[in-house]
């Protein structure tokens, strides 16, 4: 079994460690942005700092739910720096982290997904989960992302 070390966009005192799914495997990396689930309803789009085999020994991990883009969208030198940026300024990587990535890479369980006209109504591109969350938009024009999943 992998492990990844996420960094999250909370003040926490650490990163945490989650399960890789073995259908995932191939597709993160550090740098990759995943969504996780933290405490029992709220989920984050974390970036990936490391990636390992050795279980945390004080909790039980929690799989990964989602790699959200395809390639990496922080390089291994930006991981790096941000990690001396948090030393420095005696902060932690979550604060560094919401501070360098634009908002809308920032996923919580606040977000909403709106409907985009301008898109039109050709889904045929989608995966089964995208086509679902698409058709549920054209009808209801607003979603939570929590309701996504």
């Amino acid at each position: 079994m992998k492990y990844a070390d996420v960094i999250l966009p909370l003040a926490l005192p650490r990163n945490y460690t989650y399960a890789i799914p073995p259908e995932m495997e191939a597709s993160i990396q550090p740098g990759s942005r995943v969504a996780v689930q933290l405490g029992k309803q709220k989920r984050y789009a974390g970036i990936v700092k490391s990636i390992h085999e050795l279980p945390p020994s004080n909790y039980k991990t929690k799989a990964i739910q989602d790699v959200l883009d395809k390639e990496p969208v922080v390089y291994p030198t930006q991981l790096a720096f941000w990690e001396w940026i948090a030393q420095y300024y005696m902060c932690n990587e979550g604060d560094v982290l919401n501070a360098a990535l634009p908002a809308h890479l920032k996923l919580s369980s606040e977000t909403v997904l709106l409907y985009n006209d301008a898109f039109g109504d050709d889904f045929t591109e989608l995966n089964d989960h995208e086509y679902l969350i698409a058709e549920a938009l054209q009808i209801r024009k607003e979603l939570r992302i929590g309701k996504c999943s």
